[in-house]
C-alpha cells in the first residue's frame, strides 16, 4: 500500500511545484501612498501613454505655493525619466498638467528631445485625459523638450508649452500654444489658440520603475503543496529504509 502512495503522492507532488513555477506572476503598480496629485486612474492612463506595462510611481518631490525652485532641482536633478504633475487653476477651474521628459533637469537650458532619433518627451492634462507629443516644428528639428535651468520648475518646451514659474512656486505660470508640443493643437489647458495664464497650487514630481512582481495567492498555495508532499515523501522513504 505504501508503494502505491508513493507512486501516486510524489507526481501530484512534482505537478504543484511545476504549476507553481508555470503560473504567472501579478504585476501590480504601486503609488506612493504620500503621493497628492496622482490617481490610480490617472496612473493606469499615463502608464499606457508610456507604453512600460505597471508602474511602481515613487514621488520624489511635492511643493506647494511658496515652494522653491532650489529645492525642487535639488530633488530632481540627475534622477533620470520622471513626470512632474502641476495643480493648476485656470479661470476658476482646476486642472492637473504636466510632462514626462527622459532627459535631466540638471541646468544646461533648452535639452533636445531628438538626441536619441525618437521624440519621446510628451505634456499632458489629467482632466481631459489628451496629450501633446513633442515633433519637430517651430522651434527647429531639434526640438526643445524641456528648459532646465536652476531658476526654473519643470518646464517643457520652446515657448513654453507649460510653465510653471521660476524662483518661486505660485504665480505667473501658463501654458502656450504653437510651442514645440501643440504645433496648432492649442495650449494643453483647453486646446485654444492663446496662452493660457494660471496659478499654481502645487507640483508634484514622480520617478518610476516597472512594478515589483508578486505572486499570486494561487501560486504560493501550489508551491508550498508542492514542497509539503515532497517532504512526506522523503520521510516516508527514510522510514520505510
Amino acid at each position: 500500500m505504501k508503494y502505491i502512495k508513493q507512486i501516486i503522492f510524489q507526481p501530484l507532488a512534482l505537478c504543484g511545484l511545476c504549476l507553481a513555477i508555470a503560473t504567472p506572476v501579478v504585476h501590480a503598480g504601486i503609488i506612493d501612498p504620500t503621493s497628492h496629485n496622482l490617481s490610480n486612474s490617472s496612473a493606469t492612463w499615463l502608464e499606457g501613454r508610456l507604453g512600460q506595462g505597471d508602474l511602481d510611481w515613487d514621488s520624489i518631490w511635492y511643493g506647494t505655493t511658496g515652494a522653491s525652485s532650489t529645492s525642487w532641482h535639488a530633488a530632481v536633478d540627475g534622477v533620470g525619466p520622471t513626470v512632474s504633475i502641476y495643480d493648476v487653476n485656470y479661470a476658476g477651474q482646476n486642472y492637473l498638467i504636466g510632462g514626462y521628459t527622459d532627459l535631466d533637469w540638471t541646468s544646461g537650458g533648452y535639452k533636445h528631445d531628438s538626441t536619441d532619433g525618437f521624440f519621446d518627451s510628451f505634456i499632458f492634462n489629467l482632466n481631459t485625459q489628451t496629450t501633446h507629443k513633442s515633433m519637430p516644428g517651430n522651434w527647429g528639428t531639434g526640438v526643445y523638450a524641456i528648459y532646465a535651468v536652476s531658476t526654473h520648475f519643470a518646464t517643457f518646451g520652446g515657448g513654453h508649452d507649460i510653465f510653471g514659474g521660476s524662483y518661486t512656486l505660485g504665480g505667473n505660470a501658463y501654458s502656450n500654444w504653437q510651442g514645440t508640443y501643440n504645433l496648432g493643437l492649442g495650449n494643453i489647458i483647453d486646446n485654444a489658440n492663446n496662452v493660457a495664464s494660471f496659478t499654481v497650487n502645487s507640483l508634484e514630481t514622480f520617478a518610476f520603475a516597472p512594478a515589483a512582481s508578486v505572486p499570486t495567492p494561487g501560486t504560493i498555495a501550489l508551491f508550498s503543496l508542492g514542497l509539503m508532499g515532497l517532504g512526506l515523501n522523503r520521510r516516508r522513504q527514510r522510514k520505510a529504509a
